[in-house]
């Protein structure tokens, strides 16, 4: 799975921030369409990096709890198996 680079994502917003920085410098508050457009690409690069890291947390439980049931799964697996080879030996001693 690939992930999104939270240094390169931060870069990137320091270089927008600064975008927006040199942008009311040189001009009045009159915005172009391209200032739109790369106002609307970083909000949707941002939604999209929340709904991510989001994700990434959602994922990361899911793991340790899969991780959590497995072990506790097994164990009683294993539990039954010992229960059930003790069983099969204890019958198998009784007809000999």
């Amino acid at each position: 799975m690939q992930g999104i680079d939270n240094r390169e994502h931060r870069n990137l917003l320091d270089v927008f921030f600064k975008y927006e920085q040199m942008s009311i410098i040189a001009k009045s508050n009159v915005m172009s369409d391209e200032d739109f457009k790369i106002q609307k690409e970083m909000e949707d690069l941002s939604v999209l990096y929340m709904k991510f890291k989001s994700l990434l947390a959602e994922l990361e439980t899911c793991g340790r709890n899969y991780e959590l049931k497995k072990r506790a799964t097994r164990s009683l697996i294993h539990k039954r198996i010992r229960i059930l080879v003790k069983k099969v030996q204890e019958e198998n001693a009784s007809l000999h």
